[in-house]
């Protein structure tokens, strides 16, 4: 089975997509969300409908957590806080009871999902560095532990620290990795485009997967809505 596992879509319906169209493109199966389904972006309602339809599980993100009443504003900076206050209003009840009722993180098997560091989830503790991985490695058992929340693309391997993300990835057997999955509406790691990883669960190998989006037009619905001008152009810079 090919296995995607995505994250922070942060209400970016034309990343969202796009990601969709790549996924069948190259073959997946199965569809898992690391959270952060809202936040920043203008179409919060229409990613959460999609991610309810074909998502096989999905974790709760901090953004998520927020919009749903359940989190503190204060520790967000304004944009964020803008924007959060934004989705709230855009949501029915039923859509923040469906956010307030996913898991911080699930296990299925081998595997670990959680949106940030599994020492723990509920801190939401940023993902950045090898050193940062390997600590969050020794909070958890799984072979593979996939997180997002940092919008950054990494794999650290317990005994071998950060990997190379160019090519696909075999994993090694006895060996456990970290995976952070990047982001798809809003990535930080200098490249635009929507990013998510493919797990070939028969081959056993890793690979991130890049789409372009219509990124103009997500640009628009941010100024039309009234959000902060800076949320639309950081998704041009990828920052």
């Amino acid at each position: 089975m090919r296995l995607a596992v995505l994250s922070d879509i942060h209400a970016n319906l034309e990343a969202l997509a796009a990601v969709r169209r790549a996924g069948e493109q190259c073959g997946v199966e199965r569809w898992v969300c690391l959270g952060d389904i809202v936040g920043y972006g203008a179409d919060p309602q229409a990613c959460l409908a999609q991610v309810q339809e074909w998502m096989a599980c999905c974790v709760m993100g901090n953004h998520d957590q927020a919009v749903a009443g359940l989190g503190n504003l204060g520790y967000f900076n304004a944009w964020a806080r803008q924007a959060a206050e934004w989705t709230a209003a855009q949501l029915d009840p039923a859509q923040r009871r469906y956010l307030a009722g996913l898991p911080l993180s699930l296990a299925e098997g081998e595997v670990l999902y959680t949106h940030a560091s599994p020492a723990d989830p509920g801190g939401w503790g940023y993902i950045t560095s090898a050193r940062e991985a390997r600590a969050a490695l020794r909070a958890t058992a799984s072979r593979l532990c996939f997180v997002g929340h940092s919008h950054q693309p990494l794999v650290c391997a317990a005994g071998a620290g950060l990997l190379d993300l160019d090519r696909p990835l075999a994993l090694r057997a006895g060996e456990r990795y970290l995976v952070n999955v990047g982001s798809v509406g809003q990535p930080r790691d200098g490249n635009w485009r929507a990013c998510f990883l493919v797990w070939d669960q028969e081959r056993d190998t890793l690979e991130f997967v890049r789409s372009d989006y219509h990124l103009h037009r997500a640009q628009a619905k941010i100024l039309e809505a009234g959000l902060p001008p800076f949320l639309a152009q950081r998704l041009a810079q990828g920052y």
